[in-house]
């Protein structure tokens, strides 16, 4: 370790520096501690706002020389020095120059000891430009500098801090409606609104960065908002309140509304990269709730879709790996009027190796929303349609209901996938049963629906599934694509005991009958529920009263060998 023992030893050292510093760009500094003395090369003062090259009170001198905005974040890591907590000085900040104008530097140094105790500070100054950093738009940092104040507080020590991440949102479209010059104005604006709310709240203890796109970041240790649960949702609605009053003003020119989501967490165990995403984490979920929206961060919530990512990875490996785990189970449909087996319903189930079993009202939204329902949606259909060809070696009327989802519709030949499957097995197109779920998607989009009357033009039955509980809308019932309406079991409960459901599905039976329609009743769980549908003619019947959906072998003992056990079941319990 060097030191330097006297007065003839540190001049020494310092006409090595200014020998040095002739040769290099950088400009080479000394720090005496214990005198606060400072030198720095002569050329620093043709650059900076340093008078003299050499001086004494040199904390007060700098101090001075430090953009307001850094002065904190670098006496704190100079505090450290002092105190023996750091033995070496490496950070970014801004000194002004000669005309007062930020620049750029990267300060680093180490520490020359002297009696057991830091007493010299020797290192090299690097001019990084006056614009290194700095957002160009809103004169914010970016998540460069967001990232070291993060890693630099963490040393800190144990700690609370916050992080808000605002975003704007539907940015995107004010760019392309509005035009770009809209779109920065509105940044610009919106980086002076959430300035003004955070000063407002705890003064220069709170910070404003620009990060990527629409977003922007609050960083703060101030007790206030870190103590407080509600103290990042009072900042946010004092931003949303001055963007509000801004459009007012502006007479709506460019509307547009943020949406935030924050994090508390303990500076000296989380990374900067983790506090970023979780409150990018609670962002999505503020945006997801309807936008316009503030969320704190949750660690339950944000562990609970991890896990779907992960079952979303494992449903991709399972459909590459041959379709692993999965099985497709079978609810019979039954034909009231008859007491004999009409179809079946084909039912997606997974068993996961990793996770076992997984309810498909998990898996079937990560299925569409990953997209992973296109494939798996074509083998789901080669295995129902074979099942179909052999049962109608017992049955030859038997029909096989499908489910569609509107993601295959939108985003696949999903006709002509299903025609090469079922044309391959060699079933009757009208021995196939499409189910739709209604929606406002499906009532909208002009493409899905030329897609399914395709589905009607190739001989295929199509039914609404679940009517009632979506984008209801009579349109389906006289529209004439669709061949059947499933009423779903939310009107069926209890409707031995509910005048309301009792008329409300009459009246949809009816009316669907007059238009020539079929009707089938879904849930359909106690003889009671099933003696009162029963009244209303429908003209199939589905539920757990019959059975719950069986796997392939199951289905074949109970209903392929004597179409009485349908017909005992019903007489027997009616």
């Amino acid at each position: 370790m060097l030191q330097i023992n006297n007065s003839s030893e540190l001049q020494y050292f310092l006409d090595v520096l200014d020998l040095i510093g002739q040769s290099t760009d950088d400009y080479l500094y000394f720090y005496d501690l214990d005198r606060d003395y400072y030198a720095i090369s002569e050329r620093a003062t043709r650059a900076f706002a340093l008078k003299d090259s050499r001086f004494y009170n040199a904390s007060s001198v700098l101090g001075n020389l430090f953009y307001p905005d850094d002065a904190e974040y670098v006496l704190k890591d100079i505090e450290q020095i002092h105190k023996g907590i750091r033995k070496e000085h490496n950070i970014e900040y801004r000194w002004l120059d000669k005309y007062g104008n930020p620049v750029w530097i990267c300060c680093r140094g180490s520490v020359i000891q002297k009696e057991d105790h830091p007493a010299y500070l020797v290192g090299v100054i690097t001019e990084l430009g006056k614009q290194n950093r700095i957002d160009k738009i809103t004169g914010l940092y970016n998540s460069g500098v967001l990232r070291d104040r993060i890693t630099f507080m963490s040393e800190v020590g144990e700690s609370l801090a916050g992080l808000m991440i605002i975003g704007i949102d539907n940015f995107k479209g004010i760019n392309d409606w509005h035009g770009s010059s809209a779109g920065d104005e509105i940044l610009y604006k919106t980086a002076r609104f959430i300035e003004c709310a955070i000063n407002d709240a705890v003064g220069n203890a709170g910070q404003v960065f620009r990060l990527d796109g629409d977003m922007f970041a609050i960083f703060t240790m101030a007790p206030e908002i870190t103590g407080n649960s509600d103290g990042f949702k009072k900042i946010y609605k004092d931003i949303r309140s001055r963007v509000d009053a801004y459009m007012e003003e502006s007479s709506y020119r460019c509307f547009y509304t943020i949406s935030a989501g924050s994090a508390i967490f303990n500076i000296a165990s989380t990374t900067a990269d983790n506090a970023i995403m979780r409150g990018k984490f609670a962002l999505h979920c503020a945006k997801l709730a309807g936008k316009n929206n503030y969320v704190a961060y949750n660690e339950e919530v944000h562990n609970e879709y991890i896990k779907k990512l992960d079952i979303q990875e494992e449903l991709r490996r399972s459909i590459n790996n041959g379709f692993e785990g999965f099985e497709i189970y079978y609810q019979p449909i039954v034909n009231p009027a008859t007491n004999t087996l009409y179809g079946a319903e084909a039912l997606l189930r997974w068993n996961s190796s990793k996770y076992g079993f997984i309810s498909p009202a998990l898996t079937i939204p990560i299925l569409e929303s990953s997209g992973l329902i296109i494939p798996l949606g074509k083998w789901i259909t080669l295995t129902a349609a074979r099942q179909c060809a052999k049962w109608r070696e017992t049955y030859p009327d038997f029909r096989m209901n499908i489910n569609l989802s509107f993601v295959q519709l939108l985003k696949s030949d999903v006709l002509r996938d299903m025609v090469d499957k079922i044309d391959e097995v060699g079933v009757p197109h009208d021995n196939i049963v499409f189910e739709v779920t209604e929606s406002g998607q499906l009532e909208s989009n002009k493409y899905t629906r030329s897609v399914l009357g395709g589905f009607s033009d190739s001989n295929f039955k199509l039914a609404i599934d679940d009517f009632g509980t979506g984008y209801s809308n009579l349109r389906y019932v006289k529209d004439m694509m669709f061949g059947l309406i499933k009423i779903d079991r939310l009107f069926i409960q209890n409707i031995d005991e509910n005048e309301y459901n009792y008329m409300l599905v009459k009246h949809v039976t009816d009316l669907a009958h007059s238009l020539n329609l079929k009707v089938c009743m879904e849930g359909v769980e106690t003889s009671k529920e099933l003696k009162t549908v029963m009244s209303l003619k429908p003209d199939c019947i589905q539920g757990y009263y019959y059975d719950k959906p069986l796997c392939r072998n199951d289905f074949e003992c109970r209903y392929m060998h004597y179409n009485s056990l349908v017909k005992t079941v019903i007489t027997d319990d009616l």
